[in-house]
């Protein structure tokens, strides 16, 4: 159970009421703390960056929003399997760090950055990542099991994701095979996972999962307009970065440890994106349209060509081809 401080309460009710005044005394009747105990946590939010301002008569208003990363409050609670949070102002992308340190790392560890320059998404795609704004994580595993079953882990991924959106703010988001989260046909989140291999048994050697989310409101750059979107783009709440990434770890770690279950399968059906839609399928050189009708124990995309000829698919690019004809790509 994530348990929140007394300083993340405070600041919960102030982005309830965001650019409004909260008085003292409701949010000491809201926790049932003293006057004393709000100033002081109140203070500290303003030395991490927070601009509150302070009213004798009106009480507190949060101005504008600074979210900083707290590797404690991430931390805090999560099963030991998660061994060590780093968190970066700036890199170039959260998997490629990870490769460069793996000879160090253990499985568990995570990497979170504000911002990365070269944020990395499918097939040399950029995933834009600006500072304060989003999610920008990598998770370093030493999976045991075949290459084959590899693919599952992103569809946890997805599935961690998900949970974390719905519990946390009460969407309904939908996941395009293999690893992109939407919210209304756009795009909030994306899931890259790597992988080194031993050649002399073709086992895992370690993979790492990168997870970019969109998480607070900003303007997209020109290209990803029409694309792209962050989660407070649909709601009116504000929820800590902290707590989503929390959440999300939470919850990818039940998925991981139970994956020959394959607990993640339902969530990944019921809420697909492609699921009985008519795509556009890039796979090995092949364009070819196809209608999505079902995904396997192991994540992978059965559809049925135009022909009738059914398709396994465990890789490639799918784009969806919505009924009026335009297509989402991304």
């Amino acid at each position: 159970m994530y348990n929140k401080s007394m300083k993340n309460k405070i600041l919960e009710i102030l982005n309830l009421h965001f650019n409004e005044y909260v008085s003292g005394e409701e949010i000491c009747k809201n926790l049932n703390v003293s006057r004393a105990a709000i100033w002081k946590n109140i203070k500290k939010l303003q030395e991490e960056g927070y601009i509150i301002e302070s009213s004798t008569k009106k009480g507190y208003c949060l101005k504008s929003i600074y979210d900083p990363l707290d590797e404690n409050t991430i931390q805090q609670d999560l099963p030991c399997f998660y061994k060590k949070i780093t968190i970066l102002k700036e890199v170039d992308s959260t998997n490629e760090e990870m490769k460069r340190l793996s000879s160090s790392l253990q499985e568990g560890d995570i990497l979170l950055a504000e911002c990365q320059t070269k944020g990395k998404g499918r097939s040399g795609r950029l995933f834009h990542s600006p500072k304060h704004n989003g999610m920008y994580m990598s998770i370093f595993l030493k999976p045991t099991f075949s290459i084959t079953q590899s693919l599952k882990i992103t569809a946890c991924t997805s599935c961690a994701v998900y949970d974390a959106i719905k519990e946390l703010y009460n969407l309904d988001a939908s996941i395009k095979w293999v690893n992109d989260v939407f919210i209304k046909d756009k795009k909030i989140a994306g899931i890259l996972c790597e992988a080194s291999l031993e050649m002399n048994t073709a086992s895992l050697d370690y993979m790492i999962i990168g997870i970019g989310l969109n998480i607070h409101t900003y303007e997209q750059i020109e290209e990803l307009k029409t694309i792209a979107a962050s989660i407070e783009d649909f709601t009116d709440k504000i929820v800590s970065r902290n707590e989503i990434i929390h959440k999300i770890l939470e919850r990818f770690y039940y998925y991981y440890r139970t994956i020959n279950e394959n607990t993640f399968l339902p969530i990944y059906k019921q809420n697909s994106y492609v699921l009985n839609q008519t795509i556009d399928v890039y796979s090995q050189n092949e364009v070819y349209k196809a209608k999505a009708l079902d995904i396997d124990e192991n994540a992978h995309l059965l559809v049925e060509k135009e022909d009738g000829t059914q398709v396994l698919l465990n890789s490639g690019e799918i784009s969806i081809r919505k009924q009026k004809g335009e297509k989402n790509e991304i």
